[in-house]
């Protein structure tokens, strides 16, 4: 089982030993969409919501990190891929191997084994905002920064951008 204050901390170590330009909020749980709009007015951080959506690729895991609202091609991600099976993580997926809960997937921190697909719009975005896998947290982050996060990981990393609709 992976920890998540583990995960956390190594995330934030991240942003820090990348000078990735930063502000980290703490609020009450946010696990959807909704409730992270609630907690953005009372905490009072913006920018636009990052997607980090876990997949199971065969018989590996991949993230895909993409902006909220975009949906995924499942097609497009098989044709790039080379596969046949694609599907996104289950809860207890996540949980085991991420040590996040729905809602809380986050783009980078995660095992080495692990591929990351960016697209890279995040890159324009003047702040983005992400868990750092808990749900009490949120991280803004300046879009253009986050690359250099990208760059320093042992993950294989690539950018797409085919795997949305």
């Amino acid at each position: 089982m992976v920890d998540p204050n583990s995960v956390y901390q190594d995330l934030i170590n991240l942003l820090d030993n990348n000078k990735v330009e930063y502000k980290l909020f703490s609020h009450k749980d946010a696990l959807t969409y909704e409730d992270l709009a609630q907690v953005q007015k009372e905490t009072g951080f913006f920018g636009t919501e990052a997607k980090c959506m876990v997949l199971k690729v065969d018989d590996k895991f991949a993230v895909y990190v993409t902006l909220q609202g975009k949906r995924l091609d499942f097609d497009s991600i098989k044709d790039s891929l080379s596969t046949s099976k694609v599907r996104l993580a289950t809860a207890e997926e996540l949980k085991a191997y991420f040590g996040a809960e729905p809602g809380c997937a986050y783009p980078f921190g995660f095992d080495p084994q692990h591929d990351i697909y960016v697209d890279p719009s995040i890159y324009t975005q003047e702040w983005l905002l992400f868990s750092p896998v808990l749900p009490t947290k949120t991280v803004q982050a300046k879009g253009a920064d986050l690359k250099k996060v990208f760059t320093s990981l042992q993950n294989k990393v690539r950018e797409v951008s085919n795997f949305n609709q």
